[in-house]
């Protein structure tokens, strides 16, 4: 819900794209300034103590960020900082459950237990973005924040009745800890590859985001219900998708289920650009949601069952880190292409991304165009 209400708040405070884009990649800055350190940090801390410091924190900065917003002392700077904060923690967050899943899952249903868990998210995803679009026509932002900020307090109570059966490794220290994980990461050739792909992608996914919520907005004119349900209707892919992943990916090998789905990606981006309805958009929504979440559980699953639990930790904040490393300033470019009239532009930016990262895989990692016979199955 926040995720989908502090961009078009930006949108309203500053009355440019610009402005929306500039909280969306502010959004992705603590991935790549904390992300390796936080890694570390998860792996040397008992989860269940982290689980709930971290749900704490998030319920007390949103409560921080009402408080300001009732007292009209909200800008685009101090809504920066917020969303920065904000999802530095949630970074933190996610990367300790990602070592939670490794710990508690037997290594043969990692993939089917990734798969859930993405269902799961991509359910709450779905209902998201309608609440919050909702939301913000009856309640208004500073409501919408209000109702985030109660439910996240209940969300850290619930944290307490979460007690993983653990057992810390010796303290290491902090430095020589790093390295370990750089060095584990650098040995996984194959996790290389498809991470130096993945900043592409994520950085085309970043665009179309920012292209769709502003031509949804300025060239559609729907309001802000209309856009939840566009990205509802994104998430209600991602959870259809969700159930046939872990099946597909057995048949196809891991190589094939990551790469074909990135030029899908690119076809439905340049389609996205010439959509002139609002109705076509919902079907562009559908597709994109579905094929992203094939693409997301390829390189989740590969990395957690390539990588022992040991180092979960440290090996996904390194490579969380990297996959947003171009979010940012490809956001920011979209954003400024769209405030000059050229939201096209943006989506076959988008698209020309992807296809890059295809290319790359293809020639430059010698993928070569993936072929049944020379896949390795996981």
């Amino acid at each position: 819900m926040l995720a989908f209400a502090l961009p078009l708040l930006a949108l309203e405070i500053s009355g440019t794209g610009t402005g929306l884009a500039l909280i969306k990649g502010a959004g992705f800055i603590p991935n790549i300034l904390f992300a390796i350190f936080v890694g570390v940090i998860n792996d040397r801390m008992r989860k269940a103590t982290g689980f709930r410091l971290y749900t704490l924190l998030l319920a007390a900065c949103c409560a921080i960020l009402w408080a300001m917003m009732l007292a009209d002392r909200i800008n685009i700077t101090s809504l920066a900082l917020f969303v920065i904060f904000l999802n530095a923690v949630g970074y933190a967050l996610g990367n300790l459950q990602f070592t939670l899943l490794r710990l508690t899952v037997a290594e043969d249903r990692l993939s089917d237990a990734t798969a859930l868990s993405s269902a799961v998210n991509a359910t709450i995803t779905t209902v998201g973005p309608a609440i919050g679009g909702f939301a913000l026509l009856t309640l208004g932002s500073t409501g919408l924040v209000g109702l985030v900020t109660l439910i996240l307090l209940a969300n850290a109570v619930a944290a307490f009745t979460v007690n993983p059966d653990e057992t810390l490794p010796p303290a290491a220290p902090f430095w020589p800890s790093l390295r370990e994980g750089f060095h584990v990461f650098a040995q996984n050739r194959e996790l290389v590859m498809m991470t130096i792909a993945v900043v592409l992608t994520n950085a085309a996914t970043g665009a179309f985001i920012v292209g769709l919520l502003l031509k949804l907005k300025t060239e559609l004119l729907a309001n802000d219900f209309q856009i939840g349900l566009v990205l509802a209707v994104a998430g209600a892919g991602s959870v259809l998708a969700a159930s046939a992943a872990p099946r597909i990916r057995r048949h196809l090998g891991c190589r094939m289920a990551f790469f074909w789905p990135i030029w899908i990606l690119a076809a439905i981006y340049l389609a996205a650009a010439v959509t002139p309805t609002l109705t076509l958009m919902f079907v562009i929504g559908f597709a994109q949601g579905a094929v992203t979440l094939f693409y997301d559980i390829g390189i989740w699953s590969y990395r957690q069952e390539s990588t022992e639990a040991v180092h979960m930790g440290r090996v996904a904040g390194i490579t969380g880190a990297i996959f947003k490393l171009l979010m940012p300033p490809v956001i920011f470019l979209a954003g400024w292409l769209a405030d000059a009239e050229a939201i096209t532009t943006v989506f076959l930016m988008a698209a020309a991304i992807n296809i890059a990262a295809a290319l790359f895989l293809s020639y430059v990692a010698s993928w070569g165009w993936p072929r049944r016979a020379i896949l390795t199955k996981v």
